[in-house]
């Protein structure tokens, strides 16, 4: 099998989260994709929800979507979670399947910050999904030494391979976590940025406020 696998705090999910995730699957013939919320972030923030809460509100968004799943294999380990042990473990419970990392170009950009970064580049392929403001000629630059890059626009069975670092550029949809905790905040309409379920469960929990 080929599965995509993608971190991050979810804090919370919305709708560009799940439609990368769609868009990725199709464009790279995945035959699954699945969420693994950060149970304990390294670089803690104040205003990070409960894992557990983060953990039903991905549920909640990818009802339905029978090609989509969550893994609560970080929170499960309740301690601070890298992503280089979290890959290892994958790895084991997954031998036999070619295995993606998603992640996006802000988060990719930082990546000699993460506990033993280049091992983790020999563990699992990238995909690095473009946001539409970003200019990626500066991650290339940054890492184009031990990092081979390739751009992909189109759909195709893109293999995992060990060094290379795939650069996807998705439909245009301009919405993150951070804004919308904002508008949370400042009690403004988050309607349509993420999924009915997600929020009317941001509502009934107080989240962000």
């Amino acid at each position: 099998m080929r599965i995509g696998f993608l971190g991050g705090t979810f804090n919370p999910v919305h709708i560009g989260h799940i439609r990368g995730a769609i868009s990725v699957y199709e464009t790279f013939m995945l035959d699954k994709a699945i969420f693994i919320p950060t149970g304990i972030p390294p670089h803690k923030k104040n205003d990070v929800a409960n894992a557990t809460y983060r953990l039903q509100m991905l549920k909640l968004a990818i009802e339905r979507i029978d090609f989509l799943e969550v893994s609560s294999i970080e929170i499960d380990a309740n301690k601070v979670n890298y992503t280089v042990d979290t890959i290892e473990q994958l790895k084991e419970l997954y031998k036999n399947d070619e295995l993606f990392f998603i992640v996006g170009t802000d988060a990719f950009y930082y990546l000699s910050s993460w506990k033993n970064y280049k091992k983790l580049l020999e563990l699992i392929t990238f995909i690095v999904v473009k946001r539409p403001e970003y200019d990626t000629s500066i991650i290339i630059k940054k890492y184009r030494d031990i990092i081979t890059f390739v751009e992909v626009d189109q759909k195709n069975n893109y293999p995992a391979k060990k060094g290379v670092v795939y650069i996807y550029t998705p439909p245009a949809f301009d919405v993150s976590s951070s804004m919308i905790r904002e508008k949370i905040k400042k009690g403004e309409c988050i309607t349509y940025l993420v999924p009915e379920k997600v929020e009317n469960f941001i509502m009934e929990k107080g989240l962000y406020r």
